[in-house]
């Protein structure tokens, strides 16, 4: 089974319109609220905990494990998933699920841990970080798709290291697909974030 996104979607909700604000210090105001409500981070030099201002310095990997550097505030982003690949496309998308669920199913083959299906603005969509993409290039898949997994986004990051839970009280990171607010640009870039559930403490594991 792949990891799905325990979040709320607001697919069917219209996308507020963006507003110009200048760099500041770190805080959140109404507008960034909106920004974070429609799937969107705040441009870095928003500076406020919506955005990805010293976002590789929030965490640490120890063994695999992804741990809290200092105290995280609720709602803030925590990390992203580095050089993910975004497959937006129905057909690929079906191609996916059926390769991931083929090896995920078969004893002797690794087993993809890090690959996220969520949706953005409606639409379905699978994250699929370097260490899944390393496994299905491997595997026959179709070159449609797999070119579509060679074609990832520049953000380095480690949130895919995040562990699940299945305890209430220890989840305290929620996965989910955003994108970067451009003034200039159209194209939205997907990518993969975690982000506070609750305010967390220093040397703290990151679990979702």
């Amino acid at each position: 089974m792949s990891r799905e996104l325990r979040m709320l979607d607001h697919s069917d909700e219209p996308i507020p319109k963006r507003v110009r604000r200048p760099a500041r210090e770190m805080h959140q105001d109404n507008s960034c609220e909106v920004t974070r409500e429609s799937n969107m981070i705040c441009p870095i030099t928003c500076g406020c905990h919506n955005s990805l201002l010293d976002i590789s310095k929030k965490t640490r990997v120890v063994s695999q494990i992804l741990w809290s550097t200092r105290k995280i505030w609720k709602n803030e982003l925590i990390a992203v998933f580095g050089l993910t690949s975004a497959i937006t496309k129905a057909d690929e998308i079906l191609e996916l699920k059926q390769a991931q669920e083929k090896r995920n199913s078969d004893v002797y083959s690794t087993s993809m841990q890090y690959t996220v299906l969520g949706k953005i603005h409606g639409r379905e969509i699978y994250l699929v970080p370097p260490q899944d993409v390393a496994l299905l290039l491997e595997d026959c898949i179709s070159p449609k798709l797999r070119k579509s997994l060679k074609q990832h986004n520049a953000v380095e990051g480690v949130g895919q290291l995040a562990n699940h839970t299945g305890c209430n009280i220890h989840w305290n990171a929620n996965l989910e697909v955003a994108s970067i607010e451009h003034y200039e640009e159209t194209d939205m870039e997907p990518m993969g974030i975690l982000r506070a559930r609750h305010d967390i403490e220093q040397d703290t594991e990151i679990l979702t």
